[in-house]
């Protein structure tokens, strides 16, 4: 018999229903994270062929579906608190609920026009149709639009739900089964009690995004399969499981977490798992672990920590090489702050903090670079260099140790540096404190010390009228109206080979629209001098004017408690980084 039911709406519908998923996958996952919910133990998706007529999307579970009467007044409760109804764990298994907003239904009509729920409890099938074009013909106002919905029996044992999704939207690219795949074994791939198969394959760790491996280990007549993927970031639940009869026997490993060669962010991303059946016999009685004299066992991890090593090197050698031509410009750059001589020591020292600095951002590597370079630019290391030469030719125990002091020199000068840069900007900040300060107090203090402006800059000038300034540039002769002005500015030139005007104003001095206008006329009378070239303004101050929006292109506002602020957080997180090598 076939009724009506209707939706029943939360209070905070209207500001649920913005919400939006970034993808047509990621709204079926909200499909499946309620299956989930619902103590599935399998759950079965199924994708269309391309290009057949009429395409629809089937997913279907065994968990413990619903009554007709909790469909009604729960399923059809849009908005309503999962949590506050049934708490935070599911009924059953107790696992910790993903399905939180009630508007999993929604997330179904965002890939399809409609959706047929059909849920099986205690001998009863209910079926329930949502029609997103009757929805949009009663102005959604969705208290008053009929469901149809109707009730049949079925066997008693029967239980679980399956949402049909059809008349798929035409405007979305068609759900990708693959990126399903990535992104539900992102989610579930540990999970030992909830299957997932798509399209008549499980989900396993080859189908993350990344480089996957398969070997096959032998011991003595016994077999293990290893299979695993490189992430191309860290994992959660990272590391290698042991697997028997498909059941997972302890927790995840990382195998390689004595190699101090690999960085521990690219063991993270390895995620993986070892077959081997044969390994039954050596399982302790709550199959919670392996049998640590397990030869079978020992051998096998050997084996794959082999292989993991291989692997993991390789992809970490294709990384380092991308990074190192990402930051080949930025590395010529600061090299040619040395001399000569010193250079070809000081790229090899840099390629090595490269290596030791793996898969932090860019800017924190730079910060690295720099500081790296003002210490080479002493002369530090010049006696580790020459005995490093002297060396060369003897036994390799000497020119190891050699090796090894210029690394300890490297550190201990990193470390030196670094400490004195974080004292330096405590006594910046005492300065910028000081009410008498003036514009020329904060320029004597900062020209020769743009490093905590950002690793962008190196000075040329500064400090000078813009006649000598002009002279020294260009060897021209400037003729303009500031001949004798001294501007408490510096002019750099950024990586980019950019000239940048940087003026400073006194500590408590307000950055304003006259600020940026007095600036922009210094840079109008350079711009006579070096043509087509960009100059860049950055206007520094106390605070900024708070009604001031749509600043120029090439123009910045910075007060000095931001470059601060962000010089200390890159030096504080090198000294941490530092802690933790030694």
């Amino acid at each position: 018999m076939t009724k009506n039911a209707f939706f029943k709406i939360d209070t905070k519908l209207a500001e649920l229903l913005g919400e939006t998923y970034r993808s047509a996958e990621y709204a079926i996952k909200e499909l499946i994270d309620n299956a989930y919910d619902a103590d599935s133990e399998k759950i079965i998706i199924t994708f269309p062929e391309p290009l057949i007529p009429n395409p629809k999307i089937i997913i279907e579970d065994n968990g413990s579906g619903m009554k007709e009467n909790e469909v009604r007044t729960e399923y059809l409760n849009v908005a309503n608190s999962r949590i506050v109804r049934k708490g935070a764990l599911s009924i059953s298994k107790k696992r910790k609920v993903k399905g939180r907003k009630g508007i999993g239904k929604f997330a179904g009509l965002m890939v399809a026009t409609k959706m047929q729920l059909e849920t099986y409890a205690n001998g009863v099938k209910t079926t329930l149709l949502i029609d997103k074009e009757e929805l949009a013909k009663g102005n959604y106002d969705l208290e008053k639009v009929p469901l149809p919905i109707s009730t049949e029996s079925c066997e008693k044992s029967k239980n679980g739900t399956t949402i049909t999704l059809s008349n798929l939207n035409q405007n979305l690219e068609f759900p990708n089964p693959e990126k399903m795949k990535q992104i539900l074994v992102w989610e579930y791939g540990r999970d030992t009690d909830f299957e997932i198969i798509i399209n008549g394959g499980k989900i396993d760790v080859l189908d993350l995004q990344g480089k996957s491996f398969t070997e096959e280990i032998e011991f003595e007549g016994k077999k293990a399969i290893l299979k695993y993927t490189i992430t191309p970031k860290p994992i959660k639940n990272c590391g290698i499981v042991t697997k028997i009869g498909d059941k997972v026997i302890g927790r995840p490993q990382n195998l390689l977490a004595n190699e101090e060669i690999i960085p521990k962010k690219l063991q993270n991303r390895i995620y993986g798992e070892i077959i081997c059946d044969d390994l039954e016999a050596d399982v302790t009685a709550d199959w919670g672990a392996i049998i640590e004299n397990s030869k079978l066992y020992t051998s096998i991890k050997e084996t794959t920590k082999k292989h993991l090593k291989n692997s993991v090197e390789d992809v970490f050698a294709t990384d380092m090489k991308m990074a190192k031509a990402r930051f080949q410009r930025t590395i010529n750059k600061e090299l040619e702050k040395l001399p000569e001589f010193k250079q070809p020591f000081a790229k090899k020292a840099l390629y090595k903090t490269l290596e030791k600095f793996y898969g932090e951002s860019e800017e924190r590597i730079s910060t690295v670079i720099s500081v790296m370079i003002s210490a080479m630019e002493k002369d530090h290391y010049w006696g580790i260099i020459n005995n490093i030469e002297d060396c060369r030719e003897s036994d390799v125990e000497k020119f190891a140790n050699a090796l090894s002091e210029f690394g300890m020199l490297e550190m201990s000068i990193i470390t030196s540096q670094t400490i004195n840069r974080l004292r330096f900007l405590d006594e910046l900040s005492i300065l910028i404190a000081n009410p008498k300060a003036l514009e020329k107090d904060i320029h004597q203090a900062l020209e020769k010390n743009t490093w905590v402006l950002g690793d962008d800059y190196s000075v040329l000038f500064s400090d000078v009228n813009l006649k000598r300034a002009i002279k020294e540039m260009l060897d021209k002769d400037y003729t303009g109206e500031n001949v004798l002005n001294r501007p408490d500015l510096f002019l750099s030139k950024s990586k980019s080979r950019n000239l940048v005007l940087i003026e400073f104003k006194r500590p408590f001095f307000t950055l304003s629209r006259d600020t940026e206008n007095q600036a922009v006329k210094y840079r109008d009378e350079l711009s006579s001098y070096f043509g087509n070239q960009p100059i860049e303004i950055i206007l520094l101050g106390g605070k900024i004017k708070q009604n001031i929006m749509d600043v120029p292109r090439g123009i910045k506002y910075l007060t000095y408690l931001d470059i601060i602020s962000t010089a200390k957080n890159n030096l504080e997180w090198m000294i941490d980084e530092l802690k933790i090598e030694k």
